[in-house]
């Protein structure tokens, strides 16, 4: 059994880590929310400005036909580009990551 002292030592322990505990989880939403409200801003801008205008073409929005619009036989050639160049991208990753004695060159 512990002498008062101990029992106040120890109250007073948790409450102080208690205490720590909810200011740290405050701290990390009150991040969190500064985060979100600053990229709600960025999206109510780059909305804004769409609205704007809207006959100015934007360039990160590209206008392609649906592949059910298009020849089987183009699209199929496509995938396959896009793979080859997507495997060898992953090939000059993969060799960058590689280590100096297991690589050849």
């Amino acid at each position: 059994m512990l002498p008062w002292w101990g029992w106040l030592l120890l109250w007073g322990v948790l409450v102080v880590g208690g205490a720590t505990w909810i200011g740290l989880r405050a701290r990390t939403t009150w991040r969190i929310a500064t985060a979100l409200t600053a990229e709600v801003d960025r999206a109510g801008r780059l909305v804004a400005e769409a609205l704007a205008d809207p006959t100015e073409p934007h360039e990160d929005i590209v206008a392609m036909t649906p592949a059910l619009a298009q020849d089987p036989r183009e699209v199929r050639e496509l995938y396959r580009r896009h793979r080859v160049a997507a495997a060898e991208r992953r090939r000059v990753r993969r060799a960058a990551r590689r280590p100096p004695w297991a690589r050849v060159d």
